[in-house]
Order: structure tokens, then C-alpha cells, then sequence
């Protein structure tokens, strides 16, 4: 065959393929959003609420660790949309990431650290950005080799029972000790989320539950104070009441 010939052949096949379609996005996007408030009202840091005993009752800081944020799907399959992040409960926070299209079943995420990264753990090998860093745990970790706070509570209450004294009497609930970690998994109506399309998961955070459930109490007047040593008992009430305040509103 000529080389014309040839170059004729080569040019016919060449026209004869389907055009390739670039290809689209592939992905979902998974946003899990806790919704946060304190009883019926939004929860405002600076906010001024009433304990169990309508006592009045100040919130000036409120952070935890959470980890592993974990979507499971109808074949009981997972994927972690985040390994570590430190949540400020006054702020309604996100965490967004994407995968295959799934239908989810389920929500799980622990509160604190894994032993594996929270015992003999030296925050200053972890760059300034990560959540585990001396910058990025913001006061969220005791010593180097005690670990992280879990979770942290800071605030005033007026014991006195008045409507117009100034309200003086702490609050600290700093939690942080490998025997406090909780998970949590929380079951969901089926969502599926298709390729392209992006959907927000919500989680209710109701904080008045981490001073009382049908449970326990907090009587602030003798349950005001742990750093978990020198009152463990205190620590592990505290958290199980703060895991008590997650739900699917």
C-alpha cells in the first residue's frame, strides 16, 4: 500500500472515534454541621441561662476535641471526612468533605483524643496548622506528657439567689484522660447523596444537657470544679453528660 493510501486509512480511522467527554465530578460532598443551642435557646457565649435549680448561670468558654467524623452507609461501609478538629460549641461548626456517592445510614465521631494520640504525646512535632499542634490546641493541652483537655467548660454562676448580684462563682470542667473517651454513633433516616450534589447533615448540640440530664445533675454549688485528676469521679460525670447533649434534631 502507498504511503498516500496509507495516511487516507490512518485519517478515516481517526474520524471514525466517538469524541471524548471530559469527565464530570465523580464526587459527593458531605457536610456534618452541629446545630448548637441550650434548651430552647440559641447558645451565645457570654449568654446568661438557668441551671436546674433556676439558678443564673454564665458561659465564657465552651471547646472539645472531636475525632474520627465518620459516615457509614446502608452496606455498613465508612469513610472519615475528618481525623481531628477542635469544635467551639458557641459557633455552630462544620466539617465538609467529599467521597463516592453513598446512601448514609449512620453518623458516628468520637469525643476527645484515641489513646494512641493523646498519652506520651509531644504537641510541638505537629505543624502550626493541625489541631494537635501548641497552636492549633489553643491552651487544649495540659503537658506533654499528661495529654490534651477533651473537653473544656468554663463559666459563673450566682449561688446566692438573687436577680441582681454579679455572678462570681466559677465553673471549670476540663476533662482530658484516655478512660473519659467517648464515641458516639448516631442513626439517620436513609440519605443518598449522588455524584455532584452536596448535603448537610445536621447534629443538635443542646448544652443545657451538660449540667442536667433524666440521669444526673449537676448541683453547681458542690459539682462545680475537675481537672479530672484530683476528681475523677466529677470528670466522668461531666462527659457523660456532655455526650448526652448530641443528638439528631
Amino acid at each position: 500500500m502507498g504511503a498516500c493510501a496509507m495516511m487516507l486509512v490512518l485519517t478515516q480511522c481517526s474520524a471514525c472515534k466517538e469524541p471524548q467527554e471530559p469527565e464530570g465530578n465523580t464526587d459527593a460532598t458531605y457536610i456534618v454541621h452541629w446545630i448548637t443551642k441550650f434548651g430552647n435557646d440559641d447558645l451565645i457565649q457570654g449568654q446568661t441561662y438557668r441551671d436546674a435549680f433556676n439558678r443564673r448561670l454564665l458561659l465564657e468558654d465552651l471547646r472539645g476535641y472531636i475525632s474520627q467524623v465518620t459516615l457509614i452507609d446502608e452496606n455498613d461501609s465508612s469513610v472519615v471526612l475528618k481525623d481531628f478538629a477542635l469544635m467551639n460549641w458557641f459557633a455552630d461548626p462544620s466539617i465538609t468533605g467529599t467521597s463516592k456517592p453513598r446512601t448514609i445510614k449512620a453518623l458516628r465521631f468520637s469525643l476527645g483524643l484515641p489513646p494512641e494520640y493523646n498519652s506520651n504525646i509531644d504537641p510541638t512535632t505537629y505543624p502550626n496548622s493541625h489541631p494537635l499542634s501548641v497552636a492549633g490546641a489553643a491552651g487544649m493541652f495540659w503537658t506533654w506528657n499528661t495529654g490534651y483537655i477533651f473537653y473544656q467548660l468554663n463559666g459563673k454562676c450566682d449561688l446566692s439567689g438573687s436577680e441582681n448580684q454579679p455572678l462570681i462563682d466559677p465553673i471549670a470542667y476540663h476533662c482530658g484522660d484516655d478512660t473519659l473517651f467517648r464515641t458516639i454513633t448516631l442513626d439517620i433516616p436513609d440519605i443518598t447523596v449522588n455524584a455532584g450534589e452536596a448535603y448537610q447533615f445536621n447534629i443538635l448540640f443542646d448544652a443545657q444537657k451538660c449540667f442536667w440530664n433524666d440521669q444526673d445533675t449537676m448541683d453547681l454549688e458542690v459539682d462545680y470544679l475537675t481537672h479530672t485528676a484530683g476528681n475523677l469521679p466529677l470528670a466522668l460525670r461531666t462527659m457523660d453528660l456532655y455526650q448526652s447533649a448530641f443528638s439528631i434534631p
